[in-house]
């Protein structure tokens, strides 16, 4: 697997990506809204980091870098589990030392993953379906000077 930074050439398969895995994931939320284009709106101005494997776009984060933000963090379903979302935020690690990000409360599987790679919740907002938790990252000082 190659993680890259997004290219052009990416932008279809990486409309379909975010597309698809939306509807697959936020199954209570009415999704019938959702269309291939708002991968353009949602993620303008940011910095992506694209996973490639085999020539197949498998997984992409998004990051808004005057606040350190990580907006999006989408892996192909029929890739979840394999390591693509630890190496998308891998990469978007080695160049951020403190990141934050909201996860929908509802996304219980997306919770336990930003708390395995070292999020913790900081707070929560909201109510019903649209409370989520606001996550941060902050790279442990012993940390860095040992790698």
């Amino acid at each position: 697997m190659e993680i890259r930074t997004f290219d052009s050439d990416l932008l279809v398969p990486l409309r379909q990506l975010y597309l698809e895995t939306r509807l697959a994931t936020f199954v209570w939320l009415d999704c019938s809204g959702f269309t291939l284009t708002d991968f353009d709106r949602d993620t303008e101005g940011e910095r992506i980091w694209v996973a490639m494997e085999s020539g197949r776009v498998v997984g992409f984060l998004s990051v808004w870098e005057p606040a350190n933000f990580i907006h999006h963090l989408y892996v192909c379903t029929d890739s979840l589990r394999t390591g693509i979302g630890t190496k998308l935020l891998d990469a978007c690690k080695s160049t951020h030392t403190e990141l934050s990000l909201k996860c929908l409360a509802q996304n219980q599987q997306a919770i336990s993953f930003y708390k395995s790679s070292g999020f913790v919740i900081h707070s929560s907002e909201g109510s019903g379906l649209e409370s989520y938790h606001l996550m941060q990252y902050s790279r442990d000082i012993k940390h860095s000077l040992c790698v």
